[in-house]
């Protein structure tokens, strides 16, 4: 893609930002997106679809209602991210986006909800490592940059 068209994308996409009482703004579709092939490791169960239910759940819970707004759980057939299952991917519109894999649907769910708050914080979905959840830490597959970043590397 003509990296000048990508400036010129990201300039007229909405800016996601948290308004002063915590809730999105409502410009941005924000979309957790679980894999509902891959099967768990320990088990051979496929949990993909059991997590979206649970996911959905706890960001309608009382103290997520800003989240749950702003975020569509989705599950797909297929992320390719078999040799590391259960994937699981965060994007936004004008944001970075995240595929996490080795995802534990029952221990994994706090810290997938807690990342979702902070994806949502970040006006352009850029952080560290050290900034997500201890449990997603070491579960980043990839990390692919928004148009803002890419933008800003033209040559």
């Amino acid at each position: 893609m003509d990296v000048g068209l990508v400036g010129r994308l990201a300039s007229i996409l909405p800016s996601p930002v948290l308004e002063s009482d915590g809730k999105l703004d409502g410009a941005i579709d924000h979309r957790i997106i679980v894999c509902t092939l891959c099967r768990d490791i320990p088990t051979g169960f496929r949990s993909g679809e059991g997590l979206c239910a649970d996911l959905r759940s706890r960001l309608a819970a009382h103290h997520e209602p800003a989240l749950a707004d702003g975020f569509t759980v989705e599950g797909v057939e297929c992320m390719a991210g078999c040799a590391r299952p259960l994937a699981v991917a965060f994007q936004a519109p004008g944001k970075a986006s995240y595929l996490f894999g080795s995802i534990d649907a029952e221990a994994d769910a706090g810290d997938l909800v807690r990342f979702a708050r902070l994806y949502a914080a970040l006006a352009d979905g850029w952080c560290n490592s050290g900034q997500r959840p201890p449990r997603l830490a070491g579960k980043t597959l990839a990390r692919i940059p928004g148009p803002a970043k890419l933008a800003g590397n033209s040559r």
